[in-house]
């Protein structure tokens, strides 16, 4: 797995791989409102198999993916993807709501290996296009419009980081972030 991707599961691992189901279950505060470190990881997985349906489409078109980025995707792309300034506050997408999974509890090792192998899955795809596109655009992302593999990579990495930020949040008291 390339190492973007990698760093988001050796992050993940020793905050929750130790964690029963019902801690990982657990809301900050009490409060159900806020994700809890499953709907992080359902969330994440979601976004994961939303690119891998755009990286699937592509290949099966056989070119990639046309169109100019504007001035907005790109300083979006430069902030995000360029320096991993990911705004806090977003809103995340319907379709990636965590209770469109509809799992059970699931203990931390369980979310850890669901990521594994989420992301050895996406990253598969995008070497595919990648040997397929070369460095083209990919994929069509809602905000950042076209993206490259590598690009794609660095959003996972810096998506999952800060996601990742709120789950240490929620083992650590802290769980303002």
């Amino acid at each position: 797995m390339h190492g973007d991707l990698e760093a988001v599961i050796a992050g993940f691992e020793p905050v929750l791989a130790p964690r029963t189901a019902a801690e990982c279950q657990r809301h900050p505060g009490g409060d159900a409102r806020r994700w809890d470190a499953q709907q992080i990881v359902a969330h994440l997985l979601l976004t994961y198999q939303s690119t891998e349906g755009l990286l699937r489409k592509r290949l099966e078109a056989g070119q990639p993916v046309e169109g100019l980025k504007t001035l907005t995707q790109r300083i979006l792309q430069w902030l995000v993807i360029g320096r991993g300034m990911l705004p806090k506050g977003a809103k995340a997408p319907e379709y990636t709501l965590p209770d469109r999974l509809g799992w059970g509890a699931k203990s931390g090792a369980e979310l850890v290996a669901e990521l594994r192998a989420e992301l050895e899955k996406m990253d598969d795809l995008l070497v595919e296009c990648e040997a397929k596109f070369g460095k083209s655009p990919v994929g069509m992302h809602f905000i950042f419009g076209p993206l490259t593999a590598r690009q794609w990579r660095r959003f996972h990495r810096v998506h999952g980081l800060h996601h990742l930020r709120q789950a240490v949040a929620l083992f650590s008291g802290n769980a303002a972030v």
